[in-house]
């Protein structure tokens, strides 16, 4: 219950310190998505109901502070989500080439929904800048993607006092035999 108690709160600072960061080191121009290597992070790690929930108020969240439209990141990072949550029963999350190239896909996903957005609901003629921040931007979420699992797989082993060991399909644990 605490989980979902402090989860909005969780979110807004992850939102302020990344949109903070990101405006810090590249002056607005390129924004640094730590809420998404999280979504994908939960994709892999959390069961459906607590990332899900993780998902919509993280994109909630990133929509209340950037200045999207409501609910627009909302349902990118949903969609997200559930496609981290069904590629993470075929694959483990162990493998760091395939996270990377995983979360390069799926930020260049989110790069083409909200040009689709901006093309066709709002009529920005303009994408050839954004293009190019949304390439840049998918390249630097891969490479924080794989940093972000290696640094989790650290912290879990720290936390759990052992190597852990993981089943060999990342999902096997979440499943029940008795659904």
């Amino acid at each position: 219950m605490i989980y979902y108690l402090l989860l909005p709160f969780a979110g807004i600072v992850l939102v302020v310190f990344q949109n903070t960061l990101a405006n810090v080191l590249f002056s607005g121009w390129l924004t640094l998505e730590l809420s998404l290597v999280l979504v994908i992070y939960a994709g892999f790690r959390l069961d459906a109901l607590k990332g899900a929930v993780l998902a919509f108020v993280t994109g909630f969240a990133f929509d209340c502070v950037s200045g999207a439209p409501a609910g627009l990141f909302a349902i990118i990072y949903l969609l997200i989500f559930i496609f981290s949550f069904f590629v993470s029963l075929r694959f483990a999350a162990e493998k760091l080439a395939l996270i990377t190239v995983f979360s390069l896909a799926c930020s260049l996903i989110e790069s083409a929904l909200l040009l689709a957005v901006y093309y066709f609901v709002f009529k920005f003629e303009n994408l050839g800048d954004m293009l190019f921040a949304f390439i840049l931007q998918a390249l630097l979420v891969s490479f924080l993607s794989a940093g972000a699992f290696y640094m989790m797989h650290k912290m879990e082993r720290f936390f759990h006092g052992q190597t852990r060991q993981f089943p060999r399909r990342a999902a096997a644990g979440r499943i029940s035999a008795q659904a």
